[in-house]
């Protein structure tokens, strides 16, 4: 087995992230003064991932782990800093590749092809329409696990596309699939637009002639030699094929705001029929109405933790037009009400209150 893809067993499950932000949360947490193993050992990352730079993490793991990073420092921006602060350099041979490219499309296409080799979780793809566009999805990992780790992907993004071309760039368009609660002017100040957050797609838009802007970093052959070496890299590696549920339900996320998810427009969304989409499922022993369910009952949770979200705008996130619904469906999945389910949240929140 190769450098590349060795991990420590029982901890990288496929797919794998060569771990540097996880690397680069933890020593913010060592910085802080707080214990960093407990949150290792709680997202399942290896106890070996500061004494050991090529060891690589499971990609579900690490998002988990920068989740508990940002609640433990109290950063809700945690991947936005980090993206900003870091020296691009650590992520190896992969920068240098897009680093000696000859110009900014070339080096995105050396992006989408190699992101792999940082992260086996992660498709980029960029293309020229009327505008470069460059989106971004998780492939083996659910979606709305994540918040940090796609800010900090697209902030890195957006940050190299300036320091290789030496220009201020200013996207035209910044999407994120997620909800963001709290102030992003911080953000919004960096990127030089207005932030799309409940997206349709994680996507940087930029004006179409971008893409020819030569790099001050290009180096043929140096890049001709990277190439080489990274084809021989990911030819070794393990391509991740994306489970099935995990599409429909990275396919339904950023729907659920809109109130449009049912099994035609995730079918649609997913190249199938409707037919098709069921007889997949049912494959696997599952239901579409059986995985939105689980996936709305996963978000419940997660927003009833959030103080500053009404019941109301929770059912809302979800898809239901009716608060009615929506708390008729969280009593068939937990056997409680909502109210009585954040009441036990705050109580663990603040034991002594």
């Amino acid at each position: 087995m190769s450098e590349m893809n060795r991990s420590l067993e029982g901890h990288a499950a496929l797919p794998t992230s060569a771990g540097l932000l996880s690397r680069l949360a933890a020593e913010r947490v060592l910085k802080a003064g707080i214990s960093l193993e407990p949150l290792m050992k709680k997202s399942g990352l290896p106890l070996t991932l500061m004494t050991d730079p090529d060891i690589r993490v499971g990609a579900r793991g690490q998002i988990d782990f920068i989740n508990l990073v940002a609640e433990a420092l109290n950063d809700t921006l945690l991947g936005f800093h980090i993206a900003q602060e870091f020296e691009a350099r650590e992520l190896g041979l992969f920068y240098y590749v897009l680093a000696s490219s000859a110009t900014l499309g070339d080096a995105l296409v050396r992006e989408e092809r190699y992101i792999s080799v940082v992260n086996e979780g992660i498709r980029v793809r960029s293309r020229k329409t009327n505008a470069l566009v460059i989106d971004y999805e998780y492939a083996g990992v659910e979606r709305h696990l994540d918040r940090h780790q796609m800010e900090f992907l697209i902030t890195s993004t957006v940050r190299g596309c300036r320091q290789f071309t030496k220009l201020e760039l200013v996207p035209t368009y910044v999407g994120f699939i997620h909800r963001h609660e709290g102030d992003v002017s911080e953000m919004e100040r960096l990127f030089g637009c207005r932030l799309d957050f409940e997206a349709a797609r994680d996507r940087i838009s930029f004006d179409l002639q971008v893409a020819d802007q030569p790099l001050v970093t290009a180096d043929p052959y140096l890049n001709k030699a990277l190439v080489k070496v990274q084809e021989g890299v990911i030819l070794q590696q393990h391509r991740m094929e994306d489970p099935f549920r995990t599409r429909v339900e990275n396919a339904i996320t950023p729907r659920l705001p809109h109130g449009t998810v049912n099994i035609g427009s995730i079918a649609s969304d997913l190249g199938l029929s409707p037919r098709t989409l069921s007889r997949r499922l049912a494959e696997e022993g599952l239901t579409f109405s059986a995985i939105l369910d689980n996936l709305r009952s996963e978000l419940a949770d997660r927003y009833l933790q959030n103080k500053d979200l009404s019941v109301s705008q929770i059912a809302w996130l979800l898809g239901y037009t009716e608060v009615s619904s929506f708390a008729h469906a969280f009593q068939r999945w937990t056997g409680k009400t909502p109210s009585q389910v954040r009441r036990g949240f705050l109580r663990s929140a603040n034991p002594d209150a």
